[in-house]
């Protein structure tokens, strides 16, 4: 059986980005993924990144997807660019 979903995600996002369709912040604000700040502030705005990342269905796809392109900045799959191997400076 063919699963529409996945087929409109493809048309959507392409063959190799359809997991994107399926991404728990598809929709939301993206400077929610871009943190700024320092100290007990940067970690608070990580951590609501994080919340979302935690009950995404594709957060592995993400993670990925994060180190093929290798995207620097962000939080990507749950992860900051710290624990994916990218230094802030």
């Amino acid at each position: 059986m063919i699963d529409i979903s996945e087929l409109h995600a493809r048309d959507w996002f392409g063959q190799q980005d359809s997991w994107r369709a399926f991404a728990a912040c598809r929709g939301m604000d993206t400077d929610l993924f871009y943190p700024e700040g320092r100290g007990s502030t940067l970690r608070r705005r990580e951590a609501v990144a994080k919340d979302v990342c935690a009950s995404c269905p594709v957060a592995a796809q993400c993670r990925e997807a994060a180190s093929q392109q290798p995207e620097r900045f962000g939080i990507w799959g749950g992860l900051t660019e710290g624990e994916r191997g990218w230094s802030r400076r």
